[in-house]
């Protein structure tokens, strides 16, 4: 299906989210949408799948610029809209959830086998591989978005729009439904929108790629025409080096305020040996697999350890817990936010407020005046876009969900700060506002330990550089050696011949996930 997105815009009670967009996306193709937060992307596939009007102009499939006014009609016209929030009923089977509505019945009773055929003919077609008498429930989150695009599928949807498909997904997972999506687009050409602010997944999945930014369009063209910076300097309105700000060393006589010795955890990590200084950003490089998050998680006492010292100020702390490592003045960011650091369902305050703020409780009794004003000046501080802080962090975009966990944790005053994948699921505007906070926390004397998956973000961000390769340190570079094909090469373990030999990554290192 051919889609003409023509002089399109949509307004908000006044408020302008998209103004004058025009591109065009061709039949059978994977078309990217790419944008900040706010940019408008979001909008535009609602409106592309008919679950919001267009206030002015129009959209045209197939050269019918005929209005589709609900997802219903939508569907009628073989257009369908996979959401990041999952619209599937979780205590139904997954043949059940893929005929619901168009379920085969006699004398008002269900025939649940109809339904099972008619999954198992669809599986079989596609290549998909799902058990048709699965409830959805018990399903990995990549597996309900393969339900959802083959329910849309069995209404033969010509078009569908994904609307960040991959937020949480492993990288295996990743792979997988890049594949089912290329698959239907060559053999049955069907056409996808993929909306996503992973620029890495739209340059290896795409055909083209369109940037919104600030709800106009800024460009549209071939995917194989671009690169990581030249879509995001599309997306910001500058270039990608400007996302990182100027690195500023720390003072030579700056304390240590990190050590570990020797840490080991069987099977994680062995031999662990690293120091941070105040006012150093220090980094951990590594392919997945190699233990760095486990080294965070064993410094922080969320993971326990069996060998070695970790020391703050140049005091052993025992065997830490996140306990008593927060009362020894450390903060972690984790990996996940969604899992391991806040709760999505209640509000931005009880957030930040969970573990902080005890001197305004004296005798258990809540001063909230004093406690608000504390937490609106966090709010205001990273700058987190809310109607107030009593909105649910659920409501958030991914950028200002992960400003909130950095808040939770810097209401502590810590002078050690853990950050496990930083940035992992904000867009480009938002990363770059992480950046400037930890450069600024640096600067004010805190010392950052940091694992990132992003080597640009290592090498844009890092004082000093520490390598790790199945378990161990490898290799440790000064701020004069830190250069994105130097570290790859060690933590692949092999030479710069080898390297721009015409092997892959994935022959070098089996524990690679991606």
């Amino acid at each position: 299906m051919q889609v003409v997105v023509d002089n399109v815009s949509k307004h908000f009670a006044g408020a302008i989210a998209l103004q004058n967009v025009s591109f065009e996306v061709c039949s059978g193709s994977i078309h990217g949408l790419v944008g900040e937060n706010g940019a408008g992307k979001s909008t535009l596939g609602k409106m592309v799948g008919g679950i919001l009007q267009v206030s002015d102009g129009r959209v045209i499939y197939d050269g019918d610029d005929t209005l589709v006014s609900s997802p219903r009609e939508a569907i009628e016209r073989g257009i369908a809209v996979v959401q990041q929030e999952l619209v599937l009923c979780q205590n139904l089977t997954v043949a059940e959830n893929i005929c619901l509505g168009r379920e085969n019945a006699t004398l008002g009773f269900l025939r649940t086998r109809g339904s099972l055929w008619e999954f198992n003919r669809l599986r079989d077609e596609l290549g998909f591989e799902l058990d048709g008498r699965a409830r959805v429930g018990s399903l990995s989150i990549a597996d309900q978005q393969q339900v959802e695009i083959l329910k849309a599928l069995s209404r033969n949807a010509r078009l569908i729009v994904l609307d960040e498909p991959t937020s949480s997904l492993t990288p295996t997972e990743t792979e997988h439904l890049h594949q089912v999506v290329k698959r239907l687009a060559k053999d049955r050409g069907t056409t996808f929108i993929y909306v996503s602010h992973f620029l890495d997944h739209i340059l290896s999945s795409c055909d083209a790629v369109t940037v919104l930014r600030n709800g106009k369009h800024v460009q549209t063209g071939p995917a194989k025409d671009e690169t990581h910076a030249s879509l995001a300097a599309a997306m910001l309105g500058r270039e990608l080096s400007d996302v990182f700000p100027r690195k500023k060393a720390p003072p030579p006589t700056s304390a240590v305020k990190l050590t570990t010795s020797g840490l080991t955890r069987r099977r994680k990590f062995e031999n662990i040996n690293i120091q941070v200084k105040a006012g150093e950003i220090v980094g951990i490089a590594g392919l997945v697999g190699s233990g760095r998050s486990e080294v965070l998680r064993s410094i922080f006492g969320a993971d326990e350890f069996q060998g070695g010292v970790v020391a703050i100020d140049g005091y052993p702390v025992g065997r830490p817990t996140p306990i008593t490592a927060r009362r020894n003045g450390l903060a972690m960011v984790p990996e996940s936010r969604r899992e391991q650091g806040l709760f999505l369902e209640h509000s931005i305050a009880e957030n930040i407020s969970l573990i902080n703020f005890g001197e305004l409780r004296p005798f258990g009794i809540i001063n909230r005046g004093k406690e608000g004003e504390e937490i609106g000046k966090w709010a205001d501080r990273l700058n987190i876009k809310c109607e107030s802080t009593d909105a649910l962090v659920s409501s958030l975009s991914g950028g200002n969900q992960q400003k909130v966990l950095f808040a939770k944790w810097l209401a502590g005053n810590p002078t050690v700060m853990l950050l496990d994948e930083p940035t992992r699921g904000v867009d480009i505007g938002a990363k770059s506002e992480i950046y400037n906070l930890i450069a600024e926390l640096a600067g004010r004397g805190m010392a950052i330990l940091i694992v990132s998956s992003e080597t640009e973000e290592l090498v844009g961000l890092c004082h000093r550089m520490y390598i790790m390769r199945e378990g161990s340190i490898v290799g440790e570079k000064p701020a004069e050696e830190i250069e994105i094909g130097a570290i790859l090469r060690d933590c692949l373990g092999v030479c710069e011949s080898d390297l721009h030999s015409n092997r892959s990554e994935k022959d070098f290192c089996n524990r690679c996930d991606r």
